[in-house]
């Protein structure tokens, strides 16, 4: 299991890491080929699909996932409902495209929607098969699929925004890469499954989707309504640069939090009888996730200014303030970053809900005024918003798991040493490099470099438990084997 385990995380983290190089390419060009309007317009019209996304999965995938007995009256039951939300809304996010183009006032949204709404025709029928997959633990072929996917979206987007498309180019790759999962997804499913449409057997779909789309759709639902209220009482332009900030944000997410996340829930799945193991699977994952963000948010934080023009160019200089305050709100995520999942795996969805319902409705109110401020309002309404789902989240893990702060506490300081040990280096290198005639591109990659050897250090003298797999790892490659015994 601890082999399955290891194997599994590998797939879905190197898999990640190609995906984010295709990512970081693609953005440094589009950002250079797109104007803030552009990206505003793109996001507030995204705003919407990603709301109507939730209604289109309604937590089918994750009961799929979590389900012990899944058998084929359920697995067509999934599918069918699938299809049924999924072009359902495709016609509605087509019919309301007028609406909606004229709330934000911008005509552009109107055939951005229209075209988007495609993506819920094709999603349906490579949706069920990648669940499964997942559940199959089939990392290697979902990792796959999603790497080439993701590079054939990135390079329609590009040619065509090469082209004019302008906010349409988003639009064309986002389409692209939807088809090339389905056609993966279809490639690699299991001869023995056929799409069949049937609804023997959706009561405890609907049921246990009922609380987990509930929950996303609220998720959902104060991003868009951040992300509207913004392009609402600020302009397009001013979403533009709360998108880029927030994104520049989000990439401990995509560096970390969304390369185990695929995995996370069949693993805690498979503990979801045993209070001790899930605790146990719980804490080990927030060793992991605080040495690697608390390093990652106080480097953001330090180096923002370049991390923005290197990634972006000059004309996005507005954001390094937000972002620099949305990195105080990273530091509160690690305990719960995976705590969602936990208690879906625990069988408690509900818990997920309550968390989710009463943190972002907390979100919500403190945007909404903030927004009559400045974006850096905003921004520290954000931070407002990750201390509240924190204090929240720590009291239903104590009740049902028996997780305290003593636990959290311990966590937090068996970090300390990777902190220091990253960051000390990082400020003392980039005092000489970003001074010298090195360049941006290549004193960033030495400042990276030596960050990334004071935490491995840090790391490994202060025994943190990723140690563990760092050893591990390191007695896979040939030479290697005996470090451990002859390090020590």
């Amino acid at each position: 299991m601890q082999f399955t385990t290891r194997k599994s995380i590998a797939f879905s983290i190197a898999a990640r890491y190609v995906s984010l190089l295709v990512y970081f390419g693609s953005t440094m060009i589009l950002a250079r080929l797109l104007t803030p309007e552009d990206i505003g317009i793109y996001t507030a019209g995204f705003s919407v699909v990603a709301l109507a996304q939730l209604f289109r999965d309604f937590g089918l995938n994750q009961y799929l996932i979590q389900e012990r007995d899944l058998d084929r009256d359920k697995i067509a039951s999934a599918f069918t409902l699938t299809i049924i939300l999924s072009w359902l809304l495709g016609a509605v996010l087509a019919l309301i495209s007028g609406a909606v183009a004229r709330f934000f006032g911008e005509p552009g949204i109107s055939p951005l929607l229209k075209l988007l709404s495609i993506n819920f025709l094709i999603i349906p029928f490579g949706s069920i098969t990648l669940a499964l997959l997942r559940k199959a633990l089939r990392f290697h072929i979902t990792s796959s699929i999603a790497v080439i996917a993701s590079l054939v979206g990135v390079v329609v987007s590009v040619v065509t925004a090469l082209q004019g498309a302008r906010y349409f180019c988003l639009a064309y790759g986002a389409i692209a890469e939807s088809l090339c999962m389905v056609l993966g997804s279809l490639w690699f499913r299991d001869p023995r499954l056929t799409f069949r449409l049937g609804l023997r057997g959706a009561g405890p779909i609907l049921k246990f989707g009922s609380i987990i789309g509930v929950g996303n759709i609220i998720h959902r639902l104060s991003i868009s309504g951040t992300d509207a209220m913004v392009a609402r009482f600020m302009g397009l332009s001013a979403l533009g640069f709360f998108s880029r900030a927030y994104g520049t944000f989000s990439l401990f997410g995509r560096l970390f939090t969304g390369s185990v996340s695929s995995v996370i829930l069949p693993l805690f799945s498979r503990d979801n009888h045993d209070t001790e193991a899930l605790a146990r699977g719980y804490l080990k994952s927030l060793h992991y996730a605080i040495v690697f963000a608390w390093p990652f948010f106080a480097f953001l934080y330090v180096y923002t200014a370049e991390i923005i023009l290197l990634l972006y160019g000059d004309q996005w200089g507005e954001a390094v303030a937000l972002v620099k305050v949305l990195c105080l709100g990273g530091l509160l995520l690690p305990p719960i970053l995976f705590s969602d999942n936990l208690f879906v795996a625990f069988g408690k969805p509900e818990i997920t809900l309550k968390i989710r319902a009463s943190a972002n409705l907390i979100k919500l109110a403190l945007v909404a005024v903030a927004c009559q401020y400045s974006l850096l309002a905003v921004c520290f309404a954000l931070v407002g918003f990750h201390a509240v789902k924190l204090v929240v989240s720590l009291y239903y893990l104590r009740l049902t798991l028996g997780v305290g702060m003593t636990s959290i506490a311990k966590s937090a300081l068996h970090a300390l040493p990777c902190l220091v040990g990253a960051m000390l280096p990082a400020v003392i290198v980039g005092q000489y490099l970003l001074d010298s005639q090195l360049g941006l591109v290549l004193s960033m990659l030495l400042i990276c470099a030596a960050t990334a050897v004071g935490w491995l250090a840090g790391l490994l003298i202060s025994k943190h438990p990723f140690s563990e797999e760092i050893y591990a790892m390191m007695s896979k490659l040939p030479g290697l084997r005996s470090f451990r015994s002859g390090g020590r």
